[in-house]
């Protein structure tokens, strides 16, 4: 269901995105990614809340009470499976409400300044600046419900109700499409895709909300507790803060350095640049199925002490994810730039060694947030040593490569700071936890796949 889910979205590459390319000016195309970009940053504001509740949650289904979760590293041995602790559940579930009020009120603040500045000049540049300022307030308006809709999926993903979920996101999804496509071939601009989309958004919620009250018995709308657990917060807010800082550093950068070039980039470089760091994003994305999909389940496993099927789990989820990976990056290098051509794109696909650059890079990217992923199932978060440091690497790269090389800094630069320390450290405290070792564990999951894409990236390099 999560590859569904995953390649219903990935529908709109195939059918909206060229409408997209062929009716919208290249400023309006420029501008559309912004949008997206800064809906994107509003993971930064989660603070990493979302992924820490869903663990929890997860834990909590293997039995643990609220005092058990703060740190599993010391689970070693297997453990029968108990009944889910439901009072824990309930608990954590009523903090989220109230943690994620907070965080609404927070993002509504951040995006009515700061990203009102930051689309300035790209508005201006739109072909209908007063449509491109409405589309705006629209978003402003459903970024509230996006935020806290957040309890629900993170409900539905802890309890491992991954399937049906799933389900009913290849449906909306493919409803979101379609009016995508009506609003485009109609040629109601920016403003009109920006509509439909948002409406998709707060349609998302309510059937999150539908499905959480349908699932278990309905348990969550016979939940009463509507106070903070000072218990559960301090099981949660370590690992959430530091998974926030994480997000802020690797996903939050990346967005931000397309909201900073767009102040200065022209509208062509910008929209060739969005949408290369677009098309590799879904990759990306589509690419997590078969990992992120089984992440609630590994942390069952852990609770439980089950590591040796845990680690079995891993390396065949992180298998799929490269080789899916992998095939979406070399597809587009080769195809994408006929296929630009065939629709009569007003933006073009980026060069070829910047999408080389941005394959490398989020190659590398893959491999860390995986390990650390795995590594998370200890509830031991170390995200805030890892993405400070390779963040600051990445900014001093940044600052240094710009005014040499432009827009070519931003994935170079991602590259230096994960092949620098991001990678190695993040592997290296997965391994240690589980007492693996490098060959033993990738020999057959991601040395294959990598040897690819560098055969790849040099024979790119030569052509180029």
């Amino acid at each position: 269901m999560t590859w569904g889910s995953f390649l219903s979205r990935s529908l709109s590459l195939v059918i909206v995105l060229p409408l997209i390319l062929r009716r919208l000016d290249t400023p309006d195309i420029a501008l559309w990614y912004l949008f997206s970009a800064i809906i994107g940053l509003q993971m930064m504001v989660d603070l990493g809340f979302s992924p820490t509740f869903s663990r929890v949650i997860a834990f909590a289904m293997g039995g643990l009470s609220a005092e058990e979760l703060r740190d599993l590293r010391g689970i070693r041995e297997v453990r029968e499976l108990s009944r889910p602790n439901w009072l824990t559940i309930e608990h954590i579930c009523s903090t989220m409400w109230i943690i994620y009020s907070r965080i609404t009120l927070i993002s509504s603040i951040l995006l009515c300044t700061l990203g009102t500045w930051a689309l300035i000049r790209p508005i201006s540049l739109s072909s209908d600046p007063k449509s491109s300022w409405l589309a705006w307030f629209i978003i402003l308006g459903t970024s509230t419900f996006t935020l806290l809709g957040n309890v629900y999926s993170s409900y539905l993903q802890g309890v491992n109700q991954i399937a049906i979920l799933r389900r009913w996101e290849i449906i909306t999804s493919l409803g979101s499409i379609i009016t995508s496509f009506l609003v485009l071939t109609l040629n109601l601009g920016i403003l009109g895709l920006v509509a439909s989309n948002q409406a998709w958004a707060v349609i998302n919620i309510l059937r999150n909300r539908w499905l959480a009250n349908y699932i278990e018995g309905g348990r969550f709308k016979h939940f009463v507790s509507t106070k903070n657990d000072d218990v559960v917060i301090k099981a949660v807010w370590p690992s959430a803060w530091r998974s926030g800082v994480g997000i802020f550093m690797t996903y939050g950068l990346i967005q931000l350095s397309s909201i900073l070039y767009a102040q200065f980039g022209s509208s062509d470089s910008l929209a060739s640049y969005l949408l290369g760091l677009k098309l590799i994003q879904m990759i990306t994305q589509f690419s997590q199925a078969p990992f992120y999909s089984k992440l609630p389940l590994m942390a069952q496993k852990r609770a439980l002490g089950g590591l040796k099927e845990l680690v079995v789990i891993a390396q065949r989820g992180m298998k799929l994810s490269y080789w899916v990976y992998i095939l979406g990056f070399i597809g587009f290098g080769i195809f994408g730039q006929p296929l630009l051509i065939l629709i009569g794109s007003n933006a073009s696909f980026p060069e070829k060694e910047l999408w080389c650059l941005l394959g490398l890079a989020m190659f590398a990217e893959r491999y860390g947030a995986m390990h650390i992923q795995l590594y998370s199932t200890t509830n031991h978060i170390v995200w805030h040593i890892v993405t400070l440091i390779s963040g600051f690497i990445y900014i001093t790269s940044t600052f240094v490569l710009f005014r040499y090389i432009d827009f070519y800094a931003f994935p170079l630069s991602l590259l230096i700071s994960y092949l620098s320390f991001y990678c190695w450290y993040c592997a290296r405290k997965s391994y240690k936890s589980f007492n693996l070792r490098f060959w033993e564990f990738e020999r057959s999951v991601m040395i294959p796949p990598f040897l690819l894409l560098l055969t790849y990236s040099f024979m790119s390099y030569l052509a180029f």
